[in-house]
């Protein structure tokens, strides 16, 4: 038996024209859950979407919802093109800090986990 650990979002942040509906698409799914040693939500971000992750409110309100509902960790996967990884874990960090500093990731027991790829 398999059991589902990570949860994997991608293109949360791309403009589909979805707007609330997208968010609340994502909440119905992670509300599905059931299993018991669920722990970690990954979002993957591509391009240049970290940088626009201080802009994403609405994003970080829906996440602190499903956190309500279910606790999890944390992590983003940035799939980007950058000379180095330290230039892209840079980046995303830097877009994190805001968003931290914005106190959006309250919610939170742990800072988000940042992966790259």
């Amino acid at each position: 038996m398999k059991a589902l650990r990570v949860l994997q979002v991608e293109d949360w942040l791309a403009n589909f024209g979805l707007g609330n509906q997208r968010d609340t698409l994502i909440e119905e799914v992670f509300s599905t859950i059931a299993s018991p040693v669920f722990s970690e939500l990954v979002i993957v971000l591509v391009g240049n979407a970290p940088a626009y992750l201080p802009q994403e409110v609405a994003l970080f309100e829906t996440l602190g919802r499903m956190n309500k509902v279910r606790p999890f960790r944390l992590a983003f996967l940035f799939e980007g093109l950058y000379p180095g990884l330290g230039e892209a874990q840079s980046v995303l960090a830097k877009g994190l800090e805001y968003v931290t500093a914005k106190g959006l990731l309250d919610f939170l027991n742990s800072p988000p986990t940042i992966y790259i790829t």
